[in-house]
């Protein structure tokens, strides 16, 4: 299967295998429904045909009796195998069937017996119709009994629209009956427009125009009227349409000339003395330029529309004996509905009838599918359904398993293209999901209401057209729904298909908003305070003031819409604001999200986001510098270390002759004591430049910083008394502990002791105080310098800066700073502060604490 997918063939053969079952299937589940409501699984051929022959039976039975109660001849081709009688009668008890006197009517001689025949009784009324319409047995359709109920309404079908030339009248037949049209709006190309409404007492129709003051009609003053537009009328443009009209200067315009009024017209106009007549025929309006023959376009009861020449022309005189047995309705409540369906109210008036009928049903029937016999076509539909019985059975069955075997192919292959192992998308994958899914269902209801609309003005006998039509239908409403399960299997292959879909996407942005307020809450919790209280105060004055309910509504859409708006303002402002402080607060880094931020938000935080940059940029280039630097003093020092080494050796090695030569003795020492002094500067290089770069190893071990006072004293008691200086040590009795490597720790305590003995004031005391507070130790060195401090405690941290400006003592200017990157590496913190001649260094350390022994 794997290899057909991507194939394009396949799927189009797909495609059609699966539009065929489905029409199998829906006709083969149409007729097994039919089969099923008829009982032709359960009862036997002969059952079915006595049941379907007592239908047609009473079928003709209706008409039998409707001619026996209008006294006519048969109303409707009867079948030679219709054999039956009508007997007036509540019942049949105590009748004798063979008696002739019995029957109202009968056309049959043989002798029968109760138990040998159809019969059926129907009870009516002279308001009860039995109504004719178009089919046979096996379209449906034939005769209908419409009873009147108490003040109840019956559709009837409307089957043609007339114009009785003899009485003037446009009527709907119906039923056998006229109906005549209570409504009619004209429209003529050369007249106008004109409303009249049919008054049943009077058979004539009233005009309307005679009882307005927008008349459609203006006299000129000789006694003849020109047709003039009014405010109220409607005119029909060049296509037919109807169009208002807008004033009441201009006149009705011709189709094919919109300049020419209808006044110019080169018929006769009409006489006033036929329009002052408030009621009148049509026939009346005969030889003028309202004469039927001209009219082009009706309004049928605000309902109908149809042009006249779809009207059939139909004589109700006595004289024309085509029509004469058609009479009025005696209805006077009745309407014409949308569908063109006549509803009449059958009000009770006259005492029922009970009609007995008595039917002897046909044996030996043939079949013939063009046969107009009714008997003949239920016997031949009767055949072709036990023949199809099981057939359609196996059809559905079949059809099923094919179409969803196809089915479940297109599901598979949805997406997939030769070539490729993507899914591959179409246009309609690419829309919203629900509202693709809209679409579709609209899609669906305007083919099912059109076909529908189209079906319902179709008669019946015409089965096979309705067939093609309802199978057209079918297949474009499934392939519309095969498309949308096509795109729903592709989005589901691309996975998180419900993320494109326009509700998830309003809810996340919702979510989004609400989210943002959320996080910016502690900024906006004053501006949502004041827009409540605003709010509140505004609904106060909208409601005393203006006391509307309009008003009130468009005050709410108002703070519906300003007040999110202002808050999605304000969370932008704060955004603002947040990466502004951090930028300022050590991260130059950060960037201001903007992606979603508008106008002159977006442009001020594009612009912070320039200087971030930039500040990052100038980081970045200090600390290349700085390493550049690192690097330079690494290297250099480790170039001269070697020669240095020679230089000492040397020296050594002439320290150890014999030399008589006083002068070359001090030259000697002199040497020794400078190219150890380089020596100590190149080991400070490199030692800064390892601590500064962290490649230093540390193993950070708990020491009790205690013991470290206690050595400092022992080890510096001989410097300090040599430079005059008192050391004073202060710590707690009790054990301190911090985390740090002993050897980078005593390094650093050197290398402060040094430098206060090197640069500390003689006759001053020395302060080493040792402390504990909030689970932090404190390590404090404090002395008076003997110069002047000029600079900076930053500056005093650089390398290469000593506080003798002059440079006449020893040292290299480094301790300090391989006290602080020493002081980094071990987790601490190395402050230094500089008051007039107070030199302070305190080192910073957590405090670990002591285990205690388990008993």
């Amino acid at each position: 299967m794997e290899k057909w997918k991507g194939s394009i063939m396949a799927k189009i053969i797909a495609w059609i295998v699966l539009s065929a079952s489905a029409l199998c299937f829906i006709f083969g589940a149409a007729g097994s429904v039919f089969m099923i409501e008829e009982g032709v699984y359960n009862n036997s051929k002969d059952d079915i045909r006595k049941q379907w022959f007592e239908q047609v039976s009473f079928q003709y039975g209706l008409s039998a009796i409707d001619d026996l109660r209008r006294e006519r001849t048969e109303g409707m081709d009867t079948s030679p195998y219709f054999k039956y009688g009508i007997i007036k009668a509540e019942s049949l008890d105590g009748i004798d069937l063979n008696d002739e006197k019995s029957y109202a009517v009968r056309n049959f001689s043989d002798k029968i017996s109760i138990d040998d025949v159809y019969t059926n009784s129907v009870e009516l009324s002279d308001e009860d119709q039995i109504v004719y319409t178009n089919g046979n047995f096996l379209t449906g359709g034939g005769v209908e009994l419409m009873y009147s109920g108490d003040n109840s309404y019956v559709s009837i079908y409307a089957d043609r629209i007339c114009y009785d030339e003899a009485k003037g009248i446009f009527v709907y037949l119906a039923g056998n009956e006229y109906y005549p049209v209570q409504q009619i709006e004209v429209e003529s190309e050369k007249s106008g427009n004109l409303i009249f409404t049919y008054d049943a007492e009077k058979k004539m129709y009233r005009n309307e125009q005679t009882q307005t003051t927008d008349s459609g009609f203006m006299t000129d003053g000789t006694g003849e009227y020109d047709i003039a537009e009014s405010t109220e009328s409607s005119i029909t443009d060049v296509a037919g349409e109807y169009v208002s009209a807008e004033s009441t200067e201009e006149t009705i315009t011709d189709v094919k000339e919109n300049e020419k009024v209808a006044a110019e017209s080169t018929e006769e106009p009409i006489k006033m003395d036929v329009l002052d007549q408030e009621y009148i025929t049509f026939d009346m309006l005969d030889g003028t330029q309202w004469d039927v023959k001209n009219w082009d376009y009706l309004l049928l009861d605000g309902v109908r529309g149809i042009s006249m020449d779809e009207i059939d022309r139909v004589d109700s005189s006595e004289k024309n004996a085509e029509n004469a047995d058609i009479s009025y309705t005696t209805y006077g409540d009745y309407y014409l509905d949308g569908n063109y369906t006549l509803w009449v109210n059958m009000g009770q008036k006259t005492p029922k009838i009970t009609y007995q009928l008595i039917v002897l049903l046909p044996q030996n029937v043939g079949t013939d599918k063009n046969s107009t016999d009714w008997y003949v076509q239920a016997n031949t539909l009767l055949d072709f359904v036990y023949s199809m019985r099981y057939t359609a059975l196996v059809v559905m069955f079949f059809s099923f398993i094919i179409g969803v075997a196809a089915f479940v192919f297109l599901m598979c292959a949805a997406g997939h293209r030769k070539g490729t192992d993507k899914i591959v998308t179409t246009v309609w994958d690419h829309m919203w999901f629900d509202v693709f899914a809209v679409l579709i269902v609209l899609a669906e209801v305007f083919i099912f209401y059109v076909a529908f609309m189209f079906l319902a003005n179709i008669d019946i006998m015409y089965l096979p057209f309705i067939l093609f039509v309802t199978a057209i239908a079918s297949l474009c409403m499934g392939w519309l729904l095969l498309l949308f399960l096509l795109s729903f299997a592709v989005r589901v292959k691309l996975g998180k298909w419900w993320r494109h879909t326009l509700c998830y996407q309003i809810c996340s942005k919702i979510r989004k908003f609400f989210h943002m307020i959320w996080e910016n809450i502690g900024f906006l919790w004053k501006v949502i305070l004041v827009m409540l209280v605003l709010a509140f105060l505004e609904g106060i004055a909208v409601l005393m003031f203006l006391n509307t309910g309009i008003a009130f509504f468009l005050w709410l859409v108002e703070k519906l819409i300003l007040y999110p708006l202002i808050l999605w303002y304000c969370v932008q402002l704060n955004q603002l604001k947040t990466g502004t402080e951090k930028i300022a607060g050590g991260e130059p880094g950060y960037q201001i999200g903007t992606k979603h931020m508008t106008g002159i938000f977006k442009e001020q935080g594009e612009q912070i986001n320039h200087i971030s940059d930039g500040m990052t940029h100038a980081i970045e280039e200090r600390m290349k510098s700085e390493r550049f630097k690192t690097e330079l003093i690494t290297n250099v020092s480790h170039d001269i270390k070697t020669p240095l080494t020679s230089i000492i050796n040397y020296v050594d090695l002439l320290e150890k002759e014999d030399l008589h030569n006083e002068t070359a003795q001090e030259y000697l020492e002199v040497l020794d004591r400078q190219s150890g002094r380089l020596k100590k500067l190149i080991e400070d290089l490199i030692e800064a430049s390892k601590a500064s770069t962290g490649n230093l190893p540390v193993h950070l071990e708990k020491l009790e910083a205690g013991i470290f006072m206690t050595q400092t004293v022992g080890e510096f008691e001989e410097k300090t008394k040599a430079a005059g200086l008192d050391l004073v040590i202060e710590k707690p009795d009790t054990p301190v502990y911090i985390m740090a490597d002993s050897r980078h720790f005593w390094r650093v305590i050197d290398n402060l002791m040094n430098n206060i003995c090197k640069y500390a004031q003689n006759g001053t005391r020395v302060y080493i105080n040792l402390e504990v507070k909030e689970a932090q130790v404190s390590i404090t060195f404090r002395n008076t310098s003997k110069y002047p401090l000029n600079i900076s405690s930053e500056e005093l941290m650089e390398r290469f800066v000593r506080g003798d400006e002059s440079r006449n003592t020893e040292g290299s200017g480094l301790g300090l700073s391989i006290a602080n990157s020493l002081m980094d590496l071990m987790g601490g913190t190395f402050r230094l502060y500089v008051d007039g001649d107070l030199f302070k260094v305190v080192l910073g350390f957590a405090e670990a604490k002591e285990k205690k022994d388990e008993i």
